[in-house]
């Protein structure tokens, strides 16, 4: 079976993978960019116990890199029952040796290995002292600060990685902490050296530190214990506070939280410094933290944000059931926070953890999985990991060893094989993304000084859901105006502004790393600094345009020196009016200083969108020679119009003769040039044609070296689609899977395959229908298009016994024209479904497959999984399969 699923790998890697080299025959200049490790997907790779051989772990990666991976990165967690004698334990000399193994095994293979920065999550462990380990706050009797431990311990820890969390707030315990990783990782053979280091998603549960009463004094210049008494007032007793104290308390706890902020991230900028030290880059999830997400993503070589959950989407035959979905949905504004990091900062790639909790156990199909990543792409992630793979040994039994949390994309998935097509549609889409730079010329402030002025609780967490701080806030609604609008922005902090420059010349706020924004939005805010706003006057100085929502801010946030900061403020904003019409239009300020703007939701709502483009979604880059466009129609309704990719002064004839934009399609590798327009008028603009199905993506490429290749097929229905479904026998053949290959039968009516009983309600694989039709005669076509209607879950498609397509994502159509022929004609298609009844079904017989030493085994609500519960998935080729007739424009 082994064999087989190679052979097929090895075949769809030749169909999928041909606009890496066919495309480059007809043009060398236009062709899809060279393919780097980066540009490829990569995954987390958990070791269960650490029971890991150099044998399967050599398979692995080999598997690993004929689908199509770029590299890995190293998990260690919990171990399987029953394998104890094979754990091994972290850092341990044998842990060094299969490390180094690993990877000189990997850059064989054209692979990289990143690893964790410990076991489980958080960072902790054995090595952690009790004077390192994590503190919260609590009060004596006497109303003073005396804190406590959490005792928190390492989550999903592996042998040897079992012990305490560290405190996240503490640099020097951090140092302490990593000092035995070192010392380890230094006795790697010569040349293994680990790529990158992750620090996973903040999961910490302390808020105090030893070192917050000094750090604190130091940054606000009084005490933090002087007001402990205050401090120590809890839930009821809150709200009988008399607002002045109340507002005193809210105050004085902004500068506690902007204290913890800063400790941690002394305690990521250690850990990055760290990282350097033994020669790998740094990867940080910054969500979760109580800090400026922003700054603190920024600090790291690779941004990195997750996606936790899913997305409904009104693609046809697109499905998300409660029973099958992680209630939480991913939010991609908060997604867009690592990626405004990285563009402010200068840092090209932004990584993602991927498809965690997507759907349940074996639920996951690359259809499912498609649309979410195509709206991490918008969101400017470029840099896909997967979530993941677990190693698992060459003799445990079926289904292996496995993750709670995964996508199971594993070499033990049947849909494996549809992975290869998956990575090569990732490959292509990143190595676009990650050429030359962003090109968002607008930026959002986001006012964090507002969410720490609060009395009630202590840190404040900026989790990856926005719950508690972007969901139904001022910002995000602001936010999701500008996408709706196909604006190109980024997410700002108080530092980042305060840090930038004002470029005169082109009008325009410039970061440290050198990106220029044409505009700054700022959404309604209450508590704003002095050097913030000092920044943003300097602004308007350079000419840039500054648009405050509503009203300026008109109050400074924390404790210390207020009414100091509170005159400075207003001294600042002598000439602006003392309120604003809430509902007025975009109305300038004229000051000594310059213009400002202020303007309503109303108003923003009603602001020409030029790049709206009927709901596609649009990231947008540049590069010496042009732009990129990534485009995606996640609605339920298909695309065929004119969509604009830029505004502005048209090229002179000469260079446009010389400018061409080409639609690459990274589904097939397909390369063509696109149907051109440049509109003169008030707002001159640059537009293509695309057209684009519920489901489908594009890459256009607007280059200005002169450089040509053949014409975009566009295609319009010539005819009333004809179905070669109805009432048609198909012969329908059960030719590999698992636990038991079913009987063939015959049909006339498409349904799921699980309906016939048996074994097929039992089976996780492949099965080929087949049946022929005639082709309708008259009229002459120009192309056809057969579309397949409702897939379970992976359709490979022959005609006339030619291999026509590999069909993974929605929708599942392609063009056969020129493989039809007058009269009779076969249709083959070969369809593979999901691994979802094979679990059920061993859990119906009993079959003990959940052997792990903890969390075993839950399900995507996290409730103890019994898939014996389990509604049969429906599989295999359920239709209406049609012939459309084209005619080529």
């Amino acid at each position: 079976m082994r064999i087989r699923i190679t052979l097929f790998i090895i075949a769809l890697v030749a169909l999928v993978s041909g606009g890496f080299g066919l495309q480059s025959a007809v043009n060398a200049q236009v062709a899809w960019p060279e393919v780097t490790r980066e540009a490829k997907p990569w995954t987390r790779w958990w070791w269960l116990g650490n029971a890991v051989d150099e044998q399967n772990l050599s398979r692995e990666l080999k598997l690993f890199a004929e689908a199509g991976l770029g590299g890995v990165e190293i998990t260690p967690i919990y171990g399987a029952k029953g394998y104890e004698e094979r754990f091994i334990p972290f850092l341990s000399e044998r842990y060094i040796e299969v490390l180094g193994h690993t990877i000189n095994e990997a850059n064989k293979l054209g692979l990289s290995v990143d690893m964790a920065t410990g076991t489980g999550w958080p960072f902790g462990g054995s090595q952690v002292r009790d004077e390192d380990a994590e503190l919260k706050i609590a009060f004596d009797a006497e109303r003073k600060f005396a804190p406590v431990s959490t005792n928190f311990r390492v989550k999903r820890a592996a042998p040897g990685g079992e012990g305490l969390v560290i405190n996240p707030y503490s640099a020097d315990a951090l140092a302490r902490y990593l000092a035995p990783i070192s010392d380890a990782l230094a006795k790697l053979p010569e040349g293994a050296r680990v790529h990158g280091q992750l620090h996973d998603s903040f999961q910490y549960k302390a808020n105090w530190a030893n070192e917050l009463p000094a750090a604190f004094e130091k940054m606000h210049g009084y005490k933090l214990a002087d007001h402990s008494a205050l401090l120590s007032t809890r839930g009821a007793d809150i709200s009988a506070l008399s607002p002045g104290d109340a507002d005193k308390l809210a105050r004085i706890k902004s500068d506690y939280r902007e204290t913890l902020a800063s400790l941690h991230m002394d305690f990521v900028r250690e850990w990055v410094k760290w990282t350097h030290g033994v020669g790998g880059i740094a990867r940080e999830q910054a969500h979760g933290a109580p800090a400026n997400l922003i700054d603190l993503y920024a600090l790291a070589d690779i941004p990195e944000t997750e996606i936790y959950g899913s997305s409904v989407f009104p693609i046809p035959y697109y499905r998300n059931s409660d029973a099958t979905g992680r209630r939480e949905s991913p939010h991609p504004l908060v997604n867009r926070f690592a990626s405004s990091a990285a563009h402010l900062a200068g840092k090209n790639l932004v990584s993602a953890e991927t498809f965690t909790w997507t759907r349940e156990h074996f639920h996951g199909s690359p259809a499912a999985l498609k649309p979410e990543l195509d709206q991490l792409f918008l969101t400017g992630v470029n840099h896909v990991f997967y979530h993941g793979a677990a190693y698992s040994p060459a003799d445990v039994p079926w289904p292996g060893w496995l993750f709670y949390a995964s996508t199971q994309y594993n070499p033990r998935n049947p849909l494996w094989p549809a992975f290869t097509a998956f990575n090569a549609y990732i490959t292509r889409v990143q190595s676009f993304l990650q050429m030359g730079r962003h090109d968002n010329d607008m930026l959002l402030y986001w006012p964090v000084h507002d969410l720490w002025h609060r009395a009630a609780g202590w840190n404040r967490n900026f989790g990856v859901h926005g719950r508690g701080w972007m969901l139904d806030s001022p910002t995000e609604e602001i936010a999701r105006v500008l996408v709706a609008q196909g604006r190109q922005f980024d997410f700002v902090s108080d530092d980042q502004l305060q840090k930038a420059a004002a470029d005169k010349t082109r009008r325009a706020l410039v970061t440290e790393s050198g990106a220029a924004y044409k505009q700054l939005v700022v959404p309604p805010v209450t508590h704003m600094p002095v050097e913030t706003f000092a920044a943003i006057i300097r602004l308007v100085e350079a000419g840039a345009q500054v648009t405050f929502m509503k009203d300026i801010p008109r109050d400074v946030p924390g404790f210390a020196r207020v009414e100091e900061r509170r005159a400075r403020l207003s001294q600042m904003q002598f000439g602006f009016p003392s309120s604003f019409n809430p509902r007025a239009p975009l109305t300038p300020v004229r000051t000594m200083r310059g213009t400002f703007h202020v303007m309503s939701m109303e108003a923003l709502e009603k602001m020409p969108a030029p790049f709206a483009n009927q709901g596609l979604g649009m990231v947008r880059r540049k590069y010496d020679g042009g732009e990129i466009y990534f485009l995606t129609n996640l609605t339920g309704k298909a695309f065929d119009g004119m969509v604009t990719l830029k505004l502005g002064r048209l090229p002179s004839p000469a260079e446009a003769e010389n400018e061409v934009a080409t639609i690459h399609d990274p589904r097939t590798g397909t390369i063509g040039m696109a149907d051109l327009h440049r509109v003169s008028g008030k707002i001159p603009r640059t537009e293509i044609r695309l057209q684009l199905a519920p489901g489908e993506s594009l890459v256009v490429k607007v280059a200005r070296d002169g450089a040509r290749t053949r014409l975009w097929k566009y295609a319009k229905p010539a005819g009333i689609p004809v179905t070669i479904s109805d009432d048609r026998e198909w012969r329908v053949t059960f030719t590999e899977g698992a636990p038991a290959i079913p009987p063939a039968h015959v049909t006339r009516e498409l349904k799921s395959w699980t309906e016939q009983g048996g074994e097929a309600g039992r089976y996780a694989g492949t099965a080929r229908y087949e049946t022929t039709f005639t082709l309708p005669g008259g009229a002459k076509y120009d192309d056809w298009r057969l579309d397949l209607g409702d897939v379970r879950e992976v359709a490979r498609v022959f005609v006339n016994g030619n291999e026509v397509d590999y069909l993974w994502c929605l929708p599942f159509r392609t063009r056969v024209g020129k493989h039809l022929k007058p009269g009779e004609n076969t249709l083959a298609i070969e369809v593979t479904n999901l691994a979802a009844n094979r679990i059920r079904d061993m859990d119906v017989r009993g079959e003990q497959w959940k052997n792990f030493h903890e969390i075993n085994f839950v399900n995507v609500h996290y409730k103890p999984l019994d898939a014996s519960k389990w509604p049969l998935q429906p599989s295999g080729l359920l239709g209406p399969v049609t012939l459309t007739p084209l005619k080529l424009e």
